[in-house]
């Protein structure tokens, strides 16, 4: 064999093999690092209350404390270049921290725990002692319904502890722990998910995976660190955001506006009718959406303009524009509605031949992966899901619910809204993973009679942990994880290992904090959307529904007709992006319309699309490349003055900006 081949070889599979790791060291740093995580983010959302900092599906917090870690990775490989962490050791660091601050925030925490009291402390005037406490599970709460309410241990963990008593944690492991029996299984099913996706997105479709890259370059370092316009990019944000800072503090100081609501705009009947219609400047989102493709980001913002015209089309002509929830007008959120099944059902189907693969190396059919390629093997992954959706539906068949209302709320929420959730990161590089519907809007589109008043109960609850905030949802870090792992060479053992350890301590150390700062503080005092407005939410809006007569309340006939409006437009754009050259269109954006992370950010988009365009037409890929660092240091800027505005409001109370992801 020549030697030049040889040699070749000998360097192709070192770059394909997987690098060696001190995962031992790597552990514990990201253990500090998931601790100072889970601190940060619960202490900066809910006592500072001012900046959300880690509901993203990159936490800003996360990017901080990550270049904090490479700062000083830098410092000791100069003294000490064997001792330094190599990319790999940095990948484990950053995977735990992003899982810890997911779960810290609203992907478990700061929403599991308020769930469990929240309906015992507002019952009170709303007549749920008659409704609700007589189908409440005992076993999924720390207090007995069957109490005088509210009992002292939910009164405390809303007014503060008396001096004198200690926190009841044995009561509240009891029920938590039950809790996570279904949180764990949904885990597992995400796991499984990401597995059985991850060759199909990474090395198939080649999606770009915009929520990684940043972290992937800090953690190269090397000539990132030395390239000017990564530098410029991240001064404009921070510079920006000091002087909003400083005029927080010091009124005389001015301030550049970043948010503008144009709803004030509307103020003529029937227009001021308009749902929010507002314009947020964000100069990350900017970066992350200057990496998507150009097709994809027209679409974000265009059809969310014109779900806009129709609303005030709509008005115009009086009909009915007003959801249950005040973001998006009530038939663009069902046409969203619909758009989100047909997603899931073109993504699955872009995948057909590699799910046939798959399911010919579950039966035996065909040779497995290489060992090693994957977190798990198909088998393990395919079983998997299937066991952890048998044991989620025991679970919810336990709490109250009909085995058949609990199959099909659960499928809805992990093969629809978290598998377009994962696609929306892994391709659009959305920040805010949100959608427009819940499993009981799907279940209630005709008639809300279908569920009994338990179902409805329990359904209460779930919406509250798991199906209306999906800010936080775990399948993206699963497949993101995947993602920086192949590119730093991270063996897929260490990664499972990672997450692992990862995900206990970050249920661990958040439940600890989370629960000591209530009792401590008391949670009236602390962020009031986490501790009322989002755990008693559908307790109000299903308590009309648990009487005979009001399961027949009319509901708009509008529903089923824009919902099916909604799937057809969407596979017909399918069909136009993979049948027609050049076609514009890209059915993502379009489900996406009435959702919260395009209502917020879609002039951001707006923005980014009309530099990426002028820039890829007269510069091209290389000038794309050139100035790519820019944007990424716009991502760096924001986020990093975010965590130190949240430091700065944690230790001196000092007033915050305002930024642009509510």
């Amino acid at each position: 064999m020549p030697m030049a081949l040889m040699a070749k070889q000998q360097a192709e599979a070192q770059v394909a093999a997987p690098a060696r790791v001190r995962l031992g060291c790597a552990l514990l740093l990201g253990l500090i690092g998931s601790a100072l995580t889970s601190v940060i983010v619960a202490a900066a959302e809910l006592v500072a209350q001012t900046i959300q900092i880690g509901m993203m599906q990159l936490p800003p917090a996360v990017v901080a404390l990550l270049f904090v870690v490479v700062l000083l990775n830098r410092l000791v490989a100069r003294f000490s270049p064997r001792s330094a962490l190599r990319a790999p050791e940095l990948a484990v660091v950053f995977v735990m921290m992003l899982f810890s601050g997911m779960i810290a925030s609203r992907g478990v925490m700061e929403r599991l725990l308020p769930a469990q009291v929240a309906v015992s402390y507002y019952a009170e005037g709303n007549n749920w002692e008659q409704l609700y406490f007589p189908l409440l599970n005992p076993a999924l709460l720390p207090w007995d319904p069957t109490a005088p309410q509210p009992e002292p241990l939910v009164k405390w963990f809303y007014q503060r502890l008396p001096f004198g008593e200690t926190i009841p944690w044995g009561a509240w492991i009891a029920s938590t722990a039950r809790w996570l029996v279904l949180i764990g299984a949904v885990f597992v099913a995400f796991l499984c998910i990401g597995v059985l996706l991850r060759k199909q997105w990474v090395e198939n479709e080649r999606l770009s995976f915009p929520l990684v890259q940043l972290p992937l370059e800090l953690m190269r370092g090397g000539e990132f660190f030395a390239n000017r316009l990564f530098w410029v990019g991240a001064l404009v944000p921070m510079f920006v955001f000091t002087l909003n800072g400083l005029h927080r503090n010091i009124p005389t100081i001015p301030e550049i506006t970043l948010v503008y609501h144009l709803k004030d705009y509307f103020r003529t009947p029937p227009y001021d009718q308009m749902t929010m219609f507002s314009l947020y400047i964000s100069f990350a989102a900017i970066g992350f959406f200057f990496l998507i493709p150009t097709e994809l980001l027209f679409s974000f913002w265009f059809f969310y303009l014109l779900s806009k015209g129709l609303e005030l089309l709509g008005l115009t002509y009086g009909f009915e524009t007003q959801a249950k929830h005040a973001a998006a007008a009530g038939f663009v959120k069902w046409l969203g509605s619909g758009a989100f099944f047909a997603v899931a059902g073109y993504v699955i189907y872009s995948a057909r031949h590699h799910l046939r693969y798959v399911w010919a190396v579950v039966r035996g059919h065909a040779p497995p992966p290489p060992p090693g390629s994957e977190l798990l093997s198909y088998r393990w992954a395919f079983w998997g899901l299937i066991g952890s959706f048998v044991v989620i539906v025991l679970w919810a068949r336990w709490a109250g619910m009909d085995w058949w209302v609990a199959a099909l709320v659960f499928a809805i929420y992990l093969m629809v809204q978290a598998l377009v959730m994962a696609r929306c990161t892994a391709e659009g590089g959305l920040l805010i993973t949100e959608g427009c519907f819940t499993p009981m809007d799907i279940i209630t589109m005709e008639k809300y009679s279908l569920l009994s008043p338990r179902n409805l109960t329990v359904m209460a609850q779930l919406d509250a942990v798991l199906f209306r905030d999906l800010r936080g949802i775990p399948i993206t870090g699963y497949l993101d994880a995947q993602k920086l792992g192949g590119e730093v060479r991270l063996p897929k053992q260490n990664l499972l290992i990672t997450l692992g350890v990862g995900i206990v301590a970050a249920i661990v150390i958040a439940f600890v904090f989370q629960l000591w700062l209530p009792y401590t503080y008391g949670a009236l005092n602390l962020y009031t959307y986490v501790y009322e407005r989002q755990p008693t939410q559908f307790f109000r809006e299903n308590a009309p529904f648990m009487t005979p007569s009001g399961g027949e309340t009319p509901i708009p006939a509008f529903r089923p007709l824009f919902f099916a409006l909604g799937f057809v437009t969407t596979l017909l754009l399918a069909w136009g992006r993979s049948a027609l050259p050049g076609f514009p269109f890209h059915p993502l954006g379009f489900a996406m319309i009435a959702t919260w992370g395009v209502i917020i950010l879609w002039f951001s988009m707006l923005i980014a699309w009309l530099i990426k365009v002028p820039l890829l037409r007269y510069g091209g890929m290389p000038l794309y490349r050139r100035v790519r660092p820019f944007f990424l240091g716009m991502i760096f800027g924001e986020f990093f003055s975010a965590a130190v505005w949240a430091v700065l409001a944690l230790l001196y109370r000092v007033e915050t900006p305002v930024y642009p992801w509510p």
